[in-house]
């Protein structure tokens, strides 16, 4: 039996998950998951140039078993903890956004899970719409969360703000790179397979590749700054707790 409901966390039968190692094994599993299928795709020589996109190692081989669990488990820690932290950070003056937060949330899990199995070199159409509901789902969720803790600042509240900027930049970066060889060969041309796409738009991923990485570690850190709300709020409980 699952509670949603807990006071420190999620409550799975007569276990506690507190919300803080939730947080931070959910941020933690989405970075090594990236960092260690791509280190096994460029060090095993299946890369198809570099830079390369996170994605492109979701291919065939010991990576692609990496990426895929790694990402589908990581998916499903991000919708428990959409729900946990619409429920912890819910308040009476936000509950609208606090809804909004949580779907929202739940989209970005349930993508990521998706994309990790439709890998970009054979279903690239398929696994880019997936990609991009997961970084402008995990943005609008961390944004909108973000806003529902504006009334109680603290020091995740600031370092929110300059990750969400550097991933707005990132994220425009990307796309505009991209925009042409989009064009070009996939709306004009027709092409659909992922690898070939990739390698005739490679002179715009020299550009895009490395603004998603700065993206996928903005999003992670946006995540990751949700430790210092969960402590402020821990900290303000302390402190009623004995005057009762």
């Amino acid at each position: 039996m699952i509670d949603w409901s807990g006071e420190h966390g999620l409550q799975i039968g007569t276990s506690v998950v507190r919300d803080e190692h939730l947080l931070k094994g959910t941020w933690l599993l989405i970075l090594l998951t990236a960092l260690t299928s791509m280190t096994i795709h460029l060090l095993s020589g299946n890369s198809r140039a570099i830079p390369f996109f996170i994605s492109e190692s979701d291919y065939p081989g010991f990576e692609r078993l990496v990426f895929t669990a790694g990402f589908t488990f990581a998916g499903v820690l991000l919708c428990a903890l959409s729900m946990r932290l619409a429920h912890t950070f819910d308040s009476t003056s936000n509950q609208n956004l606090s809804h909004v937060a949580k779907w929202l949330g739940l989209i970005s899990g349930v993508s990521l899970i998706c994309m990790s199995w439709f890998n970009t070199h054979d279903h690239i159409i398929i696994h880019s719409m997936f990609a991009m509901a997961v970084f402008m789902g995990g943005y609008a969720w961390s944004f909108t969360t973000h806003l529902t803790l504006s009334n109680t600042p603290s020091l995740g509240h600031a370092r929110r703000k300059v990750w969400m900027v550097v991933g707005a930049v990132s994220f425009a970066v990307m796309n505009l790179s991209l925009a042409r060889p989009v064009r070009t060969h996939v709306i004009d041309g027709g092409l659909r397979d992922g690898t070939e796409i990739m390698n005739l738009s490679q002179s715009g991923i020299n550009i895009a590749a490395p603004a998603e990485y700065i993206l996928f570690l903005s999003l992670a850190m946006m995540l990751a700054s949700f430790r210092f709300d969960l402590e402020a709020r821990g900290n303000a409980s302390e402190e009623v707790t004995p005057r009762q």
